[in-house]
């Protein structure tokens, strides 16, 4: 290698060594920070409210949806589609 090279590649590594100990600091202080302010309580609270949205809401939702598709069943076979629909009125 040339000696261009070689310093090239040494204030390279410098610099990456130097970003990533960079990063390192910036995430340690981060999770004090979120120690801190109770962030994992926080978000921990707002999952347990919206698993419990969930559970009221659209669990009751989705069973209704499928009962009612369960007493009128769509055979594939019968019928027109949309397009054959407007194809015959002269709409498409």
């Amino acid at each position: 290698m040339h000696a261009f090279s070689i310093v090239t590649l040494g204030i390279f590594i410098a610099g990456y060594s130097t970003a990533r100990w960079d990063l390192v600091t910036r995430l340690y202080e981060l999770a004090i920070f979120a120690w801190d302010h109770s962030v994992v309580v926080r978000a921990a609270k707002g999952f347990a409210i919206l698993s419990v949205f969930f559970f009221l809401l659209f669990l009751p939702i989705q069973r209704l949806a499928a009962y009612e598709t369960d007493l009128h069943p769509r055979t594939t076979g019968a019928g027109i589609s949309a397009r054959e629909q407007l194809k015959r009125r002269g709409s498409f």
